[in-house]
């Protein structure tokens, strides 16, 4: 064999959690196959959609090539492989994923994962479809016994490659929680709840309101209304019959739950204060996309553009009470958790 085998890959190990037990059902409930079916065509589209809508959010006249992530499914097993190792890559890679669990948890279906870089083969030409290298297996090995609950870790490795300051930073602060244990995962629900707004604000300011109304996420991922599908996907997981006095299964949904409720705070006391800037900088978590939306558009000054943007936290402020109405209650929905006085998960942004 003559030339390099590996390249350097950022790559993605993801496992649907109960998908193996409903592809065991569907073998007897068509209903069942329907839904494994269906829930497989969902997370391939979502790869395709959020590269579509990162696009969207690219500058005007930006001549930058944006990476190409790859992705293959077998049974309830997902892998995704970004093509280079960059900022930009990693930036699109974190959104695919984001978006995919967003997506999957309104069918309350479930993630756990890890995302890790290093020595892969991802060959899907010349009829060919073949991959292996220490990138997956680790990925693999990290999801399998550090990841716990349905959350997908980001290696440190990741966040110390060659992925730029200025991207580091961003992703720290907009796409990366790190619990009580140290360990950083992807925020989906702050990823896709911040591009959903970079994108109907950006729409909204360049076109005017009567035409930002057009579809920019799908309908059940759209802001408030996502929150309460994922609060409800939460609560029903919970009370799964042989869920409910399961102990180490209540323990993986509470977590699920407390990273929800910590989200909805985040946005609660940010917008809950009435902020008002003077100028596109928002130091809050999930608005980052915004404010690096609204810095890049072609048209307009930067004082017009602080306006719209406090116009539009405004009418946050106005509706935080119906935010925060979309809150779990811990102890009324795992009272076998708390039964054992559970120590509270803390959260907190990027890895340090």
């Amino acid at each position: 064999m003559s030339g390099q085998v590996y390249g350097d890959r950022l790559m993605c190990y993801l496992d649907i959690m109960g998908l193996k037990n409903r592809i065991k059902a569907s073998e007897t409930d068509e209903r069942q196959a329907a839904r494994v079916k269906s829930t497989l065509e969902m997370l391939s589209q979502s790869v395709e959609e959020a590269q579509r809508l990162l696009k969207e959010l690219q500058p005007a006249g930006s001549q930058e090539r944006a990476p190409e992530v790859t992705y293959q499914m077998f049974s309830d097993t997902v892998v995704l492989c970004a093509d280079r190792v960059d900022g930009t890559s990693l930036l699109y890679l974190l959104y695919a994923i984001g978006l995919i669990q967003a997506r999957l948890t309104t069918r309350r279906t479930f993630l756990r994962g890890a995302v890790t870089v290093g020595k892969h083969y991802h060959e899907q030409e010349r009829r060919l479809n073949v991959m292996f290298g220490p990138a997956f297996t680790e990925a693999y090995d990290v999801a399998e016994n550090l990841a716990g609950w349905p959350r997908v870790l980001v290696h440190p490795d990741v966040l110390q490659g060659p992925i730029g300051r200025s991207r580091r930073r961003y992703i720290e602060h907009n796409l990366c929680v790190t619990e009580n244990d140290g360990l950083p995962f992807v925020d989906y629900l702050g990823g896709i709840y911040g591009l959903g707004l970079a994108i109907s604000w950006r729409r909204e300011y360049l076109r005017g309101p009567s035409r930002a109304r057009a579809r920019y996420l799908p309908p059940e991922l759209q802001t408030d209304h996502y929150l309460l599908r994922h609060k409800r996907a939460i609560e029903h997981e919970a009370m799964l019959k042989g869920a409910r006095d399961d102990i180490a299964i209540l323990v993986k949904y509470h977590s699920a739950a407390s990273y929800h409720n910590s989200f909805i705070d985040s946005v609660c006391d940010f917008v809950g204060g009435s902020p008002q800037l003077d100028k596109l900088e928002i130091e809050a978590r999930n608005f980052g996309a915004v404010e690096l939306t609204l810095k890049t558009l072609p048209r307009g000054s930067e004082q017009d553009a602080v306006k719209f943007l406090n116009r539009k936290l405004r009418g946050m402020t106005q509706r935080t009470e119906t935010i925060r109405a979309n809150k779990i209650d811990l102890a009324g929905t795992f009272p076998a958790r708390y039964a054992a006085n559970p120590p509270k998960p803390v959260f907190r942004h990027g890895t340090l």
